[in-house]
Formats: C-alpha cells, sequence, structure tokens
C-alpha cells in the first residue's frame, strides 16, 4: 500500500514538472516572438527613413519659379557631387523691384532643392557696382581642388553713369561646394572674389582666365 501511495506521488511529481517546463518554453517563445517583431520595425523605420532621403521632395524648399524669369541659356543640367543630376538654374530679378539681383538655383523634378547664397544684402545691388545687365558665363570646375566641383558665374552690371555708363562691367561670383553630410551646401567665397576683382582687369576677366588665376595661387 505505501508502496502504491509512493509511486502515485512520483507520478503526481513529474506531470507538475512536465507542466513546469512547458510553461517556461512558451514564455520563452513569446519573448522571442516580441524581439523578433521589434528589430522587424526598426529594419522597417530604417528602411523609410532611407526612402524619405532618396525623396527628392524631401529636401524640397518652398519657392516656386516663374519660368519666364529662367535665365534658358544660362541653366544648365549637370552632376553634382552628393547632389546627384541636378539643374542648376539662373533666374533673373523681379523688375518690379529696384535693385533686385540675380538669383541661383538647383532643382531636381522640378523641385527647388537649394538656393545660393546673396552675395549683396538682402540681394540688393544698390550699393554694389550697378544694375543687373546679365549672366555672361557659368562653369562647374573644382575651383580649390577637394575633387568636387564648384561654381563659377560672371555677371554684367551696368552703372548708368558717364559716357561708360550702359557699358556691361563683368563680376565673378564663386560659389565653393561643401558637401558634408546631410548638410550640402555652398559657400560664397567672397575672398577669392574679391582678390580676382582686384586683379584680373574687366576686359580680361572671362572663365578661363579666372580658373587659370586661381589655379596658379
Amino acid at each position: 500500500m505505501r508502496k502504491r501511495v509512493f509511486v502515485t506521488l512520483i507520478i503526481l511529481l513529474s506531470v507538475l514538472g512536465l507542466f513546469a517546463c512547458s510553461a517556461k518554453v512558451k514564455e520563452g517563445n513569446g519573448n522571442e516572438g516580441k524581439d523578433s517583431s521589434a528589430t522587424d520595425d526598426e529594419v522597417i523605420k530604417e528602411r523609410t527613413d532611407y526612402a524619405s532621403v532618396a525623396d527628392p521632395s524631401a529636401g524640397a524648399l518652398n519657392v516656386s519659379l516663374e519660368e519666364k524669369r529662367i535665365i534658358q541659356d544660362q541653366s544648365f543640367n549637370v552632376e553634382l557631387g552628393d547632389w546627384g543630376n541636378v539643374r542648376f538654374i539662373s533666374y533673373e530679378p523681379d523688375n518690379s523691384i529696384d535693385f533686385e539681383d540675380v538669383s541661383f538655383f538647383l532643382t531636381k523634378e522640378d523641385m527647388v532643392i537649394y538656393s545660393f547664397p546673396y552675395y549683396c544684402e538682402n540681394n540688393s545691388t544698390e550699393n554694389y557696382v550697378g544694375l543687373f545687365d546679365s549672366v555672361a558665363a557659368v562653369d562647374f570646375c573644382d575651383v580649390n581642388n577637394d575633387n568636387i566641383k564648384d561654381v563659377i558665374v560672371i555677371i554684367n552690371y551696368i552703372t548708368g553713369a558717364g559716357p561708360q555708363g550702359m557699358t556691361p562691367r563683368p563680376r565673378a561670383r564663386i560659389f565653393l561646394a561643401d558637401n558634408k553630410k546631410f548638410n550640402q551646401k555652398f559657400i560664397l567665397a567672397t575672398d577669392l572674389i574679391d582678390d580676382i576683382t582686384n586683379n584680373i582687369e574687366e576686359k580680361d576677366l572671362t572663365i578661363a582666365a579666372i580658373c587659370k588665376y586661381l589655379k596658379n595661387k
């Protein structure tokens, strides 16, 4: 009799042990499923973030350009480092605004993704060399030997004063590329602009002359 009771107790303990192990296994599987789900969520978020960076609209500015003000013969499709394939836009001033200067933009898929810095305060030429006349030339080359394309522009202005007042006077504009990750921009190289203005005569101011001068510095 005692032996039968003892055997029965052993059987009960074994059954209880099996239930306990089964519960632990289920609990472990539940945790693993939760961790896996969290990992999947992170992957989805990472893919979503990557897609938003790759999407040109993610970097679009709230700027609308009037087609009639785009200077077509001085606007170009170009590959500019991390910007990729973009269109450089030369944009003439609004005639209704006195002394407004020319502006420059980058567009991608018909959206403005970058506005170049102004040379004059408030983009006004009132205290500069004169009124905007035309964009004479645009070039994309590595000015400072960092293997990234920079932008050189030659802009004509007229003073309206004196016997030569209506003769266009060229001025250089140089934008140095600063391709910092997630903070791409162009820097207005005022020191180089002043250097060129002081050392290259207006009659000799061409893209080739600027590149040669900077190369020899």
